[in-house]
């Protein structure tokens, strides 16, 4: 038993040298070790935060946020009818399926077919108005409303809004208190703000996704098959998709920041959603109009470059936007403003850039006046400014083309000049160049130039308007060489040659 009892007392000294031994050689200092304590904060903060994520019942905010939400948020049937004649019919009219998607008339042909589509939207009051986007419900013919409880109803529009992509739609019901959307404030949003999006994307019903507020401002995008013509969205990386469309992105508590609108479809993580402030203006004058009146002022902005800034002595701490156009007989014109102008202030806002201008200008309601500071060869000066109504321009798409000059159509080819709404429809930079209204059958230019096109140079001449066309053309009816040609065809600026005879 001696003999054991000095074999463990052995073992336990051989442990504790083994020890120090050990520590020597891990260079351990007492002075990391007396400091140790000051990292336990910095560990304790951060389960404090993710702590602070978990609510009383031991569960994610997420979950509060999808049952306040869940129950406002609708999903949208909308279903228009096509007339078609398109010719790859003939190879398939005797297919099975073909007299299942297709109505046919008399002689067996089809003449319409139903194009459903799906979207969101959500409850805003109590009576049964409910906010989506125009691309949801429009040209619909008939526009079915789901409800989360199953229920459906048949829906008829009452306003809608392409420029902004908003609209209203109303159910004949009423809806309970806690099926109605808390709106919040997108004026307050901060990149890096909790958003929560929820729809029926790809027709999955009532699917919550999580992100951030990845941006704000965002504008001048290129949205597949038009974006709308007013753009502040929010960016964010809360996944979005096909059928998210007009529902709601919301803040931690539940508050609706935005109206989910568009995806990049080549890019992960980056979806778009119209400010909910910038949606509700819209929303209370399509329910007491079914339309919205915004401001015109008859001018063509373009952003203040460095050249620009030089040129009319606007220092770098000064923002601005420059006058490149004034349209005759517009509020711009007898306001007294001038092609060359710098605005730096409109309606008491200070201008940044075009995109925030224009969307200054269409917030002054028509008829209104309104005062502005712009810088003329160096100096300040104080305009005003009558607006008239948007409304009341033609469309450039619905005008009508012009009557012919004969002396406009050298080789067949009838031009219009280019005014601000056509600038603006086709993204030009200015309101130079001339649009081609048509080409004749038989003119040699058929084949490289298109109704639609913006013909900016001639010969490397410029073109800015009608009356330069024809001057230039005048000079090159018998040219014995091809003509080069700069256009700008979908935004994109291109050269032609196009043989003259």
């Amino acid at each position: 038993m001696k003999k054991l009892g000095w074999i463990g007392i052995s073992l336990v000294m051989a442990g504790v040298v083994a020890g120090v031994l050990f520590t020597a050689n891990m260079n351990w200092d007492t002075t990391a070790v007396a400091q140790a304590p000051d990292v336990a904060p910095r560990v304790n903060a951060e389960y404090a935060q993710y702590n602070s994520m978990i609510n009383d019942h031991g569960e994610s905010p997420f979950v509060a946020v999808a049952e306040r939400v869940g129950p406002t948020v609708v999903n949208i049937s909308s279903d228009k009818v096509v007339s078609t004649q398109n010719p790859m019919d003939d190879f398939f009219h005797d297919s099975p399926l073909f007299e299942f998607f297709h109505k046919r008339d008399g002689n067996g042909m089809p003449r319409e077919f139903h194009a459903p589509s799906t979207g969101s939207g959500m409850i805003i009051s109590r009576d049964g108005f409910i906010l989506t986007n125009n691309h949801v419900i429009e040209d619909a013919d008939k526009v079915t409303v789901k409800t989360q409880n199953g229920k459906e109803y048949e829906a008829h529009v009452i306003g809608a809004d392409p420029e902004t992509d908003v609209a209203i739609i109303r159910v004949d019901h009423n809806f309970e208190a806690n099926e109605v959307a808390l709106i919040g404030n997108s004026d307050q949003l901060r990149v890096g703000d909790w958003a929560v999006a929820m729809g029926n994307p790809l027709g999955l019903d009532w699917t919550l996704t999580v992100g951030i507020v990845s941006a704000r401002g965002r504008s001048n995008l290129a949205i597949q098959g038009g974006g709308p013509a007013y753009q502040d969205f929010i960016q964010t990386d809360a996944s979005i998709n096909f059928g998210n469309s007009g529902g709601p992105l919301c803040n931690i508590h539940g508050e609706v920041i935005g109206v989910n609108t568009a995806i990049n479809p080549s890019g992960q993580g980056i979806g778009f959603a119209i400010p909910i402030n910038m949606a509700m203006k819209v929303v209370e004058q399509l329910r007491e109009n079914g339309k919205v009146a915004r401001g015109y002022l008859g001018m063509l902005p373009r952003e203040l470059t460095d050249d620009l800034r030089s040129a009319t002595g606007v220092d770098n701490a000064q923002n601005g936007v420059f006058v490149e156009r004034v349209d005759p007989n517009t509020p711009a014109e007898k306001g007294g403003l001038e092609a060359g102008d710098v605005v730096t202030e409109f309606n008491n806002v200070q201008i940044k850039d075009v995109q925030q201008f224009r969307m200054t200008v269409a917030d002054v309601p028509p008829g209104e006046p309104v005062k502005a500071k712009i810088l003329r060869e160096g100096k300040s000066k104080s305009l005003e400014f009558v607006l008239g109504d948007r409304a009341t321009l033609a469309s450039f798409m619905g005008q009508p083309k012009p009557t012919p000059e004969p002396s406009s159509n050298w080789l067949g080819i009838d031009v219009g000049q280019i005014n601000e709404s056509m600038a603006r429809a086709l993204k030009l930079d200015g309101t130079y160049g001339v649009i081609i209204n048509d080409i004749d059958d038989k003119s040699p230019a058929r084949e490289k130039l298109r109704e639609g096109d913006v013909i900016i140079e001639i010969d490397r001449k410029a073109v800015d308007d009608v009356t330069s066309f024809k001057e230039i053309a005048a000079n090159l009816r018998n040219s014995d060489k091809a003509v080069l040609f700069r256009i700008v065809r979908e935004g994109v600026k291109t050269f032609e040659a196009v043989e003259v005879n």
